[in-house]
């Protein structure tokens, strides 16, 4: 290296402007010996010019020489304190060297200079997000594309940072904008499907994710996000092609290993292929469990990545899912003791906490307008705060007016972004005595954060009925109404049974009455509601359904639309299927209404005449709404709670006639409600008068804050 201290001979001879000219072209065309040679040539002429030692500093940063690179930049600052583009270069060097505060120091320090400096914006940026000071950095890259409108690079930062905030229409709209700037930025394609993947809008991710696979074809992570984008379709032997195209380029790439061996689909086209696919998952789970130590080999942020999955549809097959649940759950636990084991490790109590509130944190990525905010937001909000020291943890995408009251009821409210590990060492940080899971199955990060230890004592719900499998997980707190006999053999965790349906819900508000010609209705046609999400219709309901429509040639089945159009096709196809099979006429039996806003959902219950209840996964909320409604409820217990919710209810408001004992028995009540308008009118004038008992019950509160206080 030039010892920037020793003066050095100046050769009036030489152009020294011309030798730096000369050598920024040797240096765009990679040559960069020949680069040096030029630089020093112009330093030897000129020694007092910074910009000839701020190229040295390029050529070494080019080599790798980053110790070498800082001292040219710093000698270029020396002649010129108020050089911005050295300033620049050096926060560069700081961020790639990964020593980010001396990175934003000098990111500052450029724009002090020159505040239009689009790319020093962008860079700041860039290092804040390292930082996690998300808000700061999407300030950054908002000046950054104001000051260049045509910056793609920071186009496509601003999209990943609003998308950590959960802003994710607007970084839609970034991603899309520098798609428009840029049309085969991979990046911005790659972002692109991410959200669209997170809006649930599948078809249109294919589309952008088929495209960035056009433009990169062994782009691993577009491959990950198109499978599950198809599987999510019910495409699923097109997702299983692409999960093995996936495992050619990387055989033990963990992310399409889980996808190739553990992927479900969302909708059966009979009960042969679900037992078919049950046979396979659990083939797969062996060979995953085989195959732990390869997937050792990995980077972290790949591990981390690769096990965020869950086996969210296994629970809809209706069959007892304990031993399988407790194997992906080693499985994952077997990984983190070897990669995170800080966040593995056994907490103890804290031996004073009658001293002090007790700390309660509360994590999931639904504390918004969904069926676990709808469940378990009262669990925050009623908390005796003499008593307990709230936390909520919320690590979803999506923010609403549901998130809000999350935060206002919570005395530290976290709106966590980055990786699963950082969510793990955030949570632990602040030392809760007890940490509660309202759901562990539906959410990818929370389905790993189950297998660590971040407190004391770990807790989980039913916004998932199924056990968890985790060994982390102490207890599963569910309904007495609704649970078996022998429920505890269901279960790894355990089992605590509140009173009541096990929560604190409010009834809903029946809207104003409108016609059913404004749901496109038929008028003199009796209506059978099942406003079940497609996917847990299991194929054991299709005769069943179909059976009462024999009985009732008047009446007609109301399903709604998936989210994803092809699940509606799959689930369509299925029935029309049984139909041909059992050579039952299609005259407008069937009726698929579009989804729709809450308020409008409940006025299509007013307009039924009676909700079927489904086999093996019964409503929840869905029948809280239709009880509320004055909508009867006909259904049949299953083995397990997710069967037997609906099942609980009834119970408990007294209408035993409307819970069937065996498939005869479901049609034939159901077949009744339909044909016997004097019965009918009575049962929904019981529903009415009684139904408030499953409301606003504040006992399983004041049970579960009872069990916490008996904990310490």
């Amino acid at each position: 290296m030039q010892n920037k201290n020793q003066p050095i001979p100046v050769d009036a001879s030489v152009n020294p402007e011309a030798l730096y000219q000369m050598g920024l072209k040797s240096f765009n065309s990679k040559n960069f010996e020949q680069a040096i040679n030029y630089f020093n040539k112009a330093i030897r002429a000129n020694s007092q010019q910074p910009h000839y030692w701020l190229a040295l500093g390029f050529v070494s940063q080019a080599q790798g020489r980053f110790d070498e690179a800082a001292e040219y930049f710093c000698k270029a600052l020396e002649l010129n304190p108020s050089f911005a583009q050295a300033y620049y270069q050096l926060g560069t060097l700081y961020q790639i060297k990964g020593r980010l505060d001396e990175a934003v120091a000098n990111f500052r320090l450029a724009l002090k200079l020159l505040p239009d400096f689009s790319q020093a914006w962008n860079n700041l940026g860039s290092a804040l997000n390292l930082q996690g000071k998300i808000d700061e950095a999407t300030v950054a890259f908002l000046e950054a594309v104001r000051l260049k409108p045509d910056y793609v690079l920071a186009y496509n930062n601003l999209g990943s940072a609003y998308q950590s905030q959960a802003r994710i229409k607007e970084a839609e709209s970034c991603y899309r904008k520098s798609i428009e700037l840029q049309p085969d930025n991979i990046y911005a394609h790659l972002g692109l499907g991410h959200v669209l993947i997170v809006q649930w809008k599948m078809s249109e991710a294919e589309k952008v994710l088929r495209r960035a696979l056009f433009l990169d074809p062994d782009n691993i992570q577009v491959l990950n996000n198109l499978a599950y984008s198809l599987k999510e379709q019910s495409k699923n032997i097109e997702a299983a092609s692409v999960y093995q195209h996936a495992l050619s380029l990387k055989p033990n790439g963990l992310k399409a290993f889980i996808g190739a061996h553990l992927m479900l689909p969302a909708i059966y086209s009979n009960a042969a292929e679900l037992s078919a696919v049950r046979k396979r998952y659990t083939k797969g789970m062996k060979t995953l469990r085989d195959n732990t130590e390869n997937f050792l080999q990995l980077e972290l942020k790949e591990l981390f990545s690769g096990l965020s999955w869950t086996n969210f549809y296994l629970a809809y097959q209706g069959q007892d899912d304990r031993f399988l649940q407790v194997e992906y759950a080693q499985f994952v636990a077997d990984i983190l003791r070897v990669v995170a084991p800080d966040l593995m490790q056994p907490i103890k109590q804290d031996p004073f906490p009658s001293q002090r509130r007790l700390r309660i944190g509360f994590l999931s990525s639904f504390m918004r307008d969904s069926t676990v905010g709808s469940y378990f937001k009262s669990w925050v909000t009623s908390f005796d705060r003499d008593k307990f020291e709230v936390y909520c943890y919320h690590i979803g995408h999506i923010q609403d007016q549901v998130t809000q009251e999350f935060s206002n009821a919570s005395d530290c409210y976290k709106h966590l972004v980055g990786d699963v590990d950082h969510f793990g060492r955030q949570v632990k940080k602040d030392q809760l005595d007890i940490l509660i899971y309202p759901e562990i199955g539906m959410d990818q990060a929370a389905s790993v954060l189950a297998a660590m230890r971040l407190a004391p004592i770990q807790c989980t719900a039913w916004g998932h009925p199924v056990t968890t499998g985790h060994v982390n997980i102490d207890y599963f707190f569910s309904s007495v109404l609704m649970e078996p006999e022998n429920a505890q053999a269901h279960y790894s965790e355990q089992l605590i049974l509140l009173e009541g349906i096990g929560t604190y819900y409010l009834k809903p508000v029946r809207p104003s009455p409108v016609k059913r010609s404004d749901f496109l209705l038929p008028e003199e046609r009796v209506l059978y509601l099942c406003p079940q999400s497609l996917y847990k219709i299991h194929p054991d309901n299709d005769k069943l359904m179909l059976e009462i429509l024999a009985r009732n040639k008047n009446a007609v089945l109301v399903f709604f639309q998936a989210t994803d159009i092809s699940i509606t096709h799959a689930f369509m196809k299925r029935l029309e299927s049984v139909m041909d099979e059992s050579g039952m006429e299609k005259s407008g039996q069937i009726k698929i209404l579009p989804r729709m806003a809450h308020e409008n959902y409940l006025r299509v219950n007013m307009l039924c005449d009676v909700m079927l209840d489904t086999l093996h996964w019964s409503g929840g909320n869905t029948t809280l709404d239709a009880l509320a409604c004055g909508l009867p409820v006909v259904t049949m217990p299953g083995q397990f709670m997710r069967g037997r919710q609906s099942y609980g209810m009834l119970k408990c408001i007294g209408l035993n006639e409307l819970i069937a004992n065996d498939h005869e028995n479901y049609i034939e009540i159901a077949t009744r409600l339909g044909t016997d308008s004097a019965w009918h009118q009575q049962i929904v004038q019981r529903i009415t008068t009684h139904s408030d008992v499953i409301f606003a019950d504040e006992t399983p509160l004041c049970q579960l804050e009872q069990f916490f206080l008996q904990q310490h």
